[in-house]
């Protein structure tokens, strides 16, 4: 016959483990003690995990208890950090391409600008009491451009710096069994490579 331990540590004689764990629900439910729970009458969820299906069970009922491994959120992000690089790289290039264009558009032979009237101008003085800023306004030349795009690129570095720190970090938390999860390191010389490519040196 099974023996129970009691908290103050006396020997208890059970008819079974099954009975006294159903006996001990069913008195746990009448003091209330299962009322009012997270998602109470609602179908468990059984999601399955993309990443070991043969620690699914293992895997759901940790996420259901609020708790998840270090390797899975490592995992997330990585997939947030290469995802955040990706649209800095598509950014910047709209970016320096625009303003290229711009450039070279407004360096090309064409007719002069037209000047605004003068009644415009004393139409100002007199209702703000000075004078407007007829200077010139700095516009960005392509030297100008060649060191935002250095600069564009050490802050890609940096990003991709700190998304192989990730990936290290994953490699060292993650289980043995799961070696096919290794995420593709983001050494620099492929991180230049990659923003290199798809934005050329400006010339």
């Amino acid at each position: 016959m099974p023996i129970r331990h009691e908290d103050d540590y006396r020997r208890k004689h059970i008819a079974s483990w099954d009975a006294w764990i159903e006996d001990a629900i069913l008195e746990s439910q009448e003091r209330g003690e299962f009322d009012n729970l997270p998602d109470a009458g609602k179908p468990i969820r059984l999601e399955d995990t993309p990443y070991a299906p043969d620690m699914a069970s293992a895997l759901r009922t940790l996420k259901n208890a609020g708790y998840e491994p270090t390797w899975m959120e490592l995992d997330r992000q990585i997939t947030r950090g290469r995802d955040e690089m990706a649209a800095f790289l598509s950014r910047s290039k709209a970016y320096l391409d625009a303003e290229r264009a711009r450039i070279l558009q407004r360096e090309a032979p064409g007719p002069a600008p037209a000047v605004g009237p003068r009644w415009r101008r004393w139409l100002h003085i007199l209702r703000h009491g000075t004078r407007v800023d007829e200077s010139p306004v700095r516009t960005l030349s392509l030297a100008d451009l060649v060191l935002i795009r250095a600069r564009m690129r050490e802050q890609y570095l940096e990003r991709a710096a700190a998304v192989d720190k990730l990936v290290v970090g994953f490699h060292a938390v993650l289980p043995r069994n799961l070696w096919h999860l290794e995420r593709l390191r983001v050494p620099p010389d492929r991180a230049a490579k990659a923003f290199d490519e798809s934005i050329p040196a400006i010339s």
